[in-house]
Order: structure tokens, then C-alpha cells, then sequence
């Protein structure tokens, strides 16, 4: 049987993004329902992968990424999706209409091992017969900032008000403990300290100690996801386009005030952003575009495609419908 969801359900799921590890008994006074509710709420919606929470590398400790094209010989280009999903480095995987069939987000520790997975192991794969990479320089726009807009503006400022305040920025690696931490939080976002600690193999509180440091750091990223079906959102479209450089502050300021838009980047290569989007229908690709095109005159864009099918998303293997079947942590293992 077909889960349903309503309006409340939404709001959680936007609760739960702007405080992704905040207690039940926090969030239930903001949407105004008991605890109770929020967690069976929230438990169903995990349970069949429709809404869940991951973590990723930021700031000082976000990894080398590049936005990959993919042309595939015909027929096999699902077969090479597959494949690449089932790697650490591919982070998202997409099945595309247009000028390319696959979209690869491909990150790794550095620029000389990202350089290595797309050259020895992208580049080898069997069925694929052409690649070309972007390397992004800079998000303007990170996923995790998405939101349905079912909150009102007084809960959305009682959330705000949650939100730790973060340290300045601090040069300094990931330790083999936070390796360990987001690895774990790789496929539970929300995961217990108790269950964190069996993980990293530390008790509770020193758990709780760095991954404080984590967040106030700005070393990690909390995102919550949905699938379609609990979204709404039923496609995802991808632009491609260049704007003038002397342009680029204040059209990065306008890409985030457009609604549809759920993550920008800038990269290196023929286009300089690119630019993905969630609409709830086909014919909403154009009109967005027109509106980018008024509220960003500089921007030129060159080209488009429409998701067929999104395979992986930030590390989560994920069914036709868009939800979440497994995970594949970011993170290699580096305990051995």
C-alpha cells in the first residue's frame, strides 16, 4: 500500500531541515503537535525512504568535486549508471535527457585523487565512450539550504534561533574519529549518540564533544532529503551557462532568491554554473528559466536537461520514485 502524506507531514520534514538534529520535544512546540507525533511521523516517513538525513565534509574539509557529462554508448548508459553509483567517489549519480545521458557529482580528498577516479576509473568504464568534467571552484547555492516553505515565518524564526552559532572558519583537517563520525552519519543523519559512539568507537559524550566541534567549525553539512512523492516535486532539471565574472557576486545573491533553484555552482569549463533546479512539472523548465533570465540579465544560458532518473544522491541509492533504498558513505573507509 501507497503511503499518503499531508501537510503536517511536510512540515516536519522542513522543521527537520532547519534543525536536522534537534529532539522531537524541540521541534513538537514550533509545529504545534506533541513529540509523539513528530516521531511517528518522522519514523514512517524514514522508514520507507520518502525523508532522511546525511551529512557531508564542508568548509575547510569539503573534498575536490567536479560536475561530470557522460556519453554512453546507446542502450547501456542505465548499466553505466549503475556502476558508477556503487562508487565512493561518484556522490550523485543522475540519468539525463539532452546533450549528455549521465550527470556525475564526483568528489575525492584532493585534486590529484579526484583527477585519478576520473581518469583511471570513470574513463574505463565499459559502455561509456565520452566524458567531460567541470571542476567546481565554488557552491553558490548548497542543497542542504532547500526548503518546501511549509513553515511560517514565526516558526521559522523560532528554528533560526536554534541554530548554533559557528565558530570562524578554522583550517584543519578531518581526524580518523570524524572520518568515522560521518561515516556513520553517512546513513543516519539523526543516528543516536549511543549508536554514533559504537561507530567511532568512543563513548557518548566525547562523540558528542567533536561532532560539536564539527558543526561550530563548519567542518560538516546536515541535509535532510525527500523523495518525489513526499516533495512534490516531481522534476529536476540541470542548466548550464556562463555569466561574466565582473557579474558573479551579485548574481550569486539573485541565484538563491529564485524559488525552483536548489543548488548552484560555479565550475571550471565551457560553462563557469550550473545550476539545478526542482519543479513540479515539465513545462515549469522554461518558465524558469525566463524568470532567470529577467532577474539575472548576465547570466547566458547555454544549455539544458531535464532528470530522467535520479540513481544516487548524495551517497544514498535511491528507487524510481526517488526514494532512499541504501547508503554509500562519502567517505572511504579508512579504518583497515
Amino acid at each position: 500500500m501507497q503511503e499518503t502524506y499531508d501537510e503536517l507531514d511536510v512540515a516536519i520534514v522542513d522543521a527537520v531541515r532547519s534543525a536536522p538534529r534537534a529532539s522531537w520535544r524541540d521541534l513538537a512546540p514550533v509545529l504545534g503537535v506533541d513529540p509523539a507525533t513528530v516521531g511517528r511521523r518522522w519514523s514512517r516517513m524514514h522508514s520507507t525512504g520518502d525523508a532522511w538525513v546525511t551529512v557531508h565534509p564542508a568548509g575547510s574539509a569539503t573534498p575536490s568535486c567536479a560536475v561530470v557529462e557522460i556519453d554512453c554508448t546507446p542502450g547501456r548508459s542505465a548499466e553505466v549508471a549503475d556502476v558508477l553509483a556503487a562508487d565512493v567517489e561518484a556522490a550523485t549519480v543522475k540519468l539525463t535527457s539532452g546533450a549528455r545521458d549521465i550527470l556525475v557529482l564526483a568528489q575525492a580528498p584532493d585534486l590529484d585523487a579526484l583527477s585519478a577516479y576520473l581518469l583511471d576509473r570513470v574513463g574505463r568504464v565499459p559502455g561509456i565512450r565520452g566524458v567531460r568534467s567541470h571542476l567546481a571552484t565554488r557552491a553558490t547555492l548548497e542543497a542542504s539550504r532547500w526548503r518546501e516553505g511549509a513553515l511560517d515565518p514565526e516558526q521559522r524564526r523560532r528554528l533560526h534561533a536554534r541554530a548554533k552559532n559557528r565558530l570562524e572558519q578554522q583550517d584543519m583537517g578531518l581526524t580518523a574519529a570524524d572520518h568515522r563520525i560521518i561515516r556513520a552519519l553517512n546513513i543516519d543523519g539523526r543516528m543516536s549518540f549511543e549508536r554514533l559512539a559504537d561507530h567511532a568507537g568512543m563513548g557518548p559524550v566525547a562523540v558528542r564533544r567533536r561532532l560539536t566541534r564539527l558543526e561550530e567549525a563548519g567542518l560538516v553539512t546536515f541535509r535532510c532529503d525527500t523523495s518525489r512523492r513526499l516533495s512534490g516535486q516531481a522534476v529536476a532539471a540541470v542548466y548550464f551557462g556562463s555569466i561574466d565574472v565582473r557579474d558573479l557576486e551579485d548574481v550569486e545573491g539573485r541565484i538563491r532568491a529564485l524559488q525552483g533553484i536548489r543548488a548552484a555552482s560555479l565550475v571550471a569549463g565551457p560553462y563557469n554554473v550550473i545550476i539545478d533546479a526542482w519543479l513540479r512539472s515539465t513545462a515549469e523548465a522554461h518558465d524558469l528559466e525566463r524568470k532567470m533570465s529577467h532577474v539575472l540579465p548576465g547570466l547566458r544560458v547555454q544549455d539544458r536537461s531535464v532528470v530522467l532518473r535520479t540513481i544516487k544522491l548524495l551517497g544514498r541509492i535511491l528507487d524510481a520514485e526517488g526514494r532512499s533504498l541504501r547508503s554509500v558513505p562519502l567517505l572511504a573507509d579508512t579504518t583497515g
